[in-house]
């Protein structure tokens, strides 16, 4: 059964996507809430932006309101144009994650829909689980049986489970494309031919889209980089710098295109204050940081929520090893070119981002190398044994997946709130209304139901001063009250209640 197994291995695979996909599909569609639905929210609203208004009208920039609305509360006797636009458009991001499912719903003709979004994300989870298997392949012995384990553990863990399905977002989609380049990386590199055109063409292409999805695809480039330079010092051949060139060539265009397209809306020196006052938030260097909490945040909890099984599978297998101590197993030794490629990248972002790695969707980035380094352990054990405690992990990763994301009807009602709000403002409110929401500031799933820019208040007085500024003339104000949700139409000239 194993020879078959291996002989088969891409079927077998293509059989555990369709698993996978069967095991969400009652979370597919369902309402946006929880879980950092909320990104699926804004890429969806962007997509709406694009799709009402033409992807040239905002310059292909990523935003989290309905621009055309919300620009009318931006005066430019108020606001300069480089306030607007920073309070309009997200550039947080490189665009890509944005461009690929744009490209899509324009090409089948459908407005943009969270089950659209969530399938052509789905998609990619099978792309990046071949990527795996392939690239490790590429770098163990042959008929090893660890790629076609490490998929399986990658198909089946929580976090892959759920964010390659209902969470979407630029810093979750460079999954697929940074592991996109790193099978080209393990190919350039561990077939040692600098020179060979089609693997150098597909190593830079490939980290140009990665760098163009997230800056993970950044710190991926200085690790291929760093990797070339030693090589090129160790085996004393200088072919190696080229393939540092291109990667600098890669890197360069994929950063200077996104440059172009949001300096259409925004000046450099504005962009670039932004970006540091972002890392002031997200760096490791900032000044409010608890290093300690953050670290305790990333390990022990987001790892935890994504990778518990395959971590305990781990934990397990190399306890008994070491109480075994065995002879020499050339099976056992690591693949360091992957574990390189697979973990720099990663222990950087960790590293100078630390409370960015509070989202437990940073996780994410070390599951390539935990599945990883769990195939090769399962791969070093009796086909019997290995298969019988992959089915077992990745059974536990699946009820695992459930007890973080219940099903539909096991989740208190906690699936309809955002969306049952954003309908009923949709309902509610008039176009010519802005619309406010008492508390605090409505995430981006209310947004998108009430396919309206809606502001947080505190009060009636300050949604009625905000009007007055701005010299707009009508409002909706929404209280959620424990009966229901209240509504109060105000303008400039009434006198509250």
């Amino acid at each position: 059964m194993f020879v078959a197994m291996q002989r088969h291995a891409l079927p077998v695979i293509l059989a555990a996507f369709v698993l996978s996909v069967l095991l969400r599909l009652p979370l597919l569609d369902r309402p946006l809430s929880a879980h950092h639905e909320f990104c699926t929210a804004i890429t969806l609203i962007t997509l709406q932006n694009w799709w009402t208004d033409g992807i040239a009208a905002h310059a292909g920039a990523p935003t989290g309101v309905f621009v055309q609305e919300a620009r009318t509360f931006l005066p430019p006797h108020l606001y300069d144009p480089n306030e607007q636009a920073l309070a309009l458009y997200y550039f947080s991001h490189p665009p890509l994650a944005f461009d690929l499912p744009y490209a899509l719903f324009v090409l089948t003709g459908t407005p943009p829909n969270a089950l659209g979004l969530q399938l052509f994300n789905v998609f990619f989870h099978l792309i990046t689980a071949l990527c795996l298997a392939y690239g490790l392949k590429a770098v163990l012995p042959a008929g090893s049986r660890a790629p076609l384990y490490t998929a399986m553990l990658y198909l089946f863990m929580p976090g892959p489970l759920w964010f390659h399905s209902n969470a979407y977002m630029g810093d979750i989609f460079v999954q697929n494309t940074w592991v996109l380049h790193l099978l080209a990386a393990l190919l350039l590199f561990h077939r040692n031919d600098p020179l060979q055109t089609r693997r150098v063409v597909l190593f830079t292409i490939t980290l140009f889209l990665a760098v163009l999805t997230s800056w993970l695809g950044v710190l991926a480039g200085l690790t291929s980089m760093a990797y070339a330079a030693w090589k090129a010092r160790r085996e004393n051949d200088r072919r190696w710098w080229g393939v540092m060139g291109w990667a600098a060539l890669a890197m360069a265009t994929a950063l200077g295109y996104t440059a172009w397209r949001y300096l259409h809306l925004v000046d450099l020196g504005a962009l670039l204050k932004y970006y540091a006052g972002r890392y002031a938030v997200r760096g490791t260097t900032g000044p409010d940081v608890d290093l300690l909490g953050s670290l305790r945040q990333l390990v022990l909890l987001n790892y935890r929520l994504n990778f518990l099984p395959v971590i305990a599978l781990l934990v397990a297998l190399t306890a008994v090893r070491w109480m075994r101590r065995p002879g020499k197993d050339p099976q056992a030794s690591l693949p360091w070119l992957f574990v390189v490629l697979a973990g720099l990248p990663v222990l950087l972002d960790h590293a100078l981002l630390l409370p960015y790695a509070e989202h437990d969707f940073a996780a994410l980035k070390g599951g390539p190398l935990l599945c990883a380094l769990g195939g090769m352990a399962l791969a070093r054990l009796r086909p019997t044994w290995s298969i019988a405690l992959l089915v077992l992990t990745c059974a536990a990763g699946v009820a695992y997946f459930y007890r973080t994301n219940p099903l539909p009807g096991h989740d208190g009602g906690r699936y309809a709130m955002e969306r049952d709000l954003g309908l009923a403002i949709a309902h509610e409110a008039r176009a010519d209304e802005v619309v406010f929401l008492v508390g605090a500031a409505p995430e981006p799933q209310v947004l998108w139901y009430a396919k309206r820019t809606v502001l947080g208040v505190d009060g009636l007085q300050q949604a009625q001063d905000f009007l007055r500024e701005r010299g707009l003339s009508h409002g909706i104000v929404f209280q959620p009250e424990p009966d229901g949700l209240r509504r109060v139409r105000i303008s400039v000239t009434d006198s509250l209640p």
